[in-house]
């Protein structure tokens, strides 16, 4: 089921939390970090707890997965376990791994910080073991993580590049959403996340993402990144 958010969930976003503020805008409102991961716990939810029917569909997926995966996907899901926008080069048609894109690049990193500032302390509230960890039946095909599982990461991540890569190269939306939800899928192919993680982190990727870039600072950077794609 896709979740919605709430106004005022952007708005805290936008005005307080340490993610999305630059440095030189002094926040309107003031909330507690405390405050700020609860207002993300209850965007996502609780992940599908042990035994639940949610749970049983993750471990099933997991296990058909495993089983069909195809040697192409695997490399694919390999080639992603570090994430670098060049994942996005074929889809927006530029080279985006060695290509003159300084002001995208320098704005992908800063957004993946964004992220890390929001998925790292989520993944400790929920502390979600890892698939291989929980069942005994489950053979990653990718290099295994030390961090918890929920919510996913690299899904998160792909969303919200597939975001901004999509205000610079509207015309292939569609196409980039895809492939940035394909990052997260990828997760699952690879053995390393439930499809529960990935779902969660395909709802936190944009949220993030467009309260990020609706910021004044990340506008003129975006403008600039706009420029270098022309």
């Amino acid at each position: 089921m896709r979740r919605t958010w709430s106004f005022p969930m952007l708005a805290l976003l936008l005005a307080v939390s340490p993610a999305f503020a630059p440095a030189s805008q002094t926040p309107t409102v003031q909330a507690s970090p405390e405050a700020q991961l609860q207002a993300f716990i209850a965007l996502v939810g609780a992940y599908p707890q042990p035994g639940s029917d949610g749970a049983k569909a993750d471990h099933a997926i997991l296990l058909w997965l495993q089983r069909s995966r195809t040697p192409g996907e695997v490399s694919r899901a390999e080639n992603e376990v570090t994430l670098h926008l060049g994942v996005f080069s074929e889809v927006t048609g530029k080279d985006l791994t060695s290509g003159p894109f300084p002001v995208t690049r320098a704005l992908s990193e800063d957004l993946q910080k964004a992220v890390r500032q929001v998925t790292a302390p989520l993944k400790q509230h929920f502390a979600r073991p890892r698939p291989y960890n929980a069942f005994q039946q489950i053979k990653p095909a990718i290099p295994l993580e030390p961090s918890y599982s929920y919510p996913s990461g690299h899904a998160t991540w792909g969303m919200a590049q597939a975001i901004l890569l999509a205000a610079l190269e509207p015309q292939r939306r569609e196409a980039i959403l895809e492939r940035g939800r394909q990052v997260g899928y990828d997760r699952v192919i690879g053995g390393v996340h439930y499809p529960s993680d990935v779902d969660a982190g395909q709802l936190l990727g944009p949220v993030i993402a467009e309260a990020w870039l609706a910021l004044p600072a990340q506008q003129r950077r975006l403008e600039l990144a706009r420029a270098e794609w022309q």
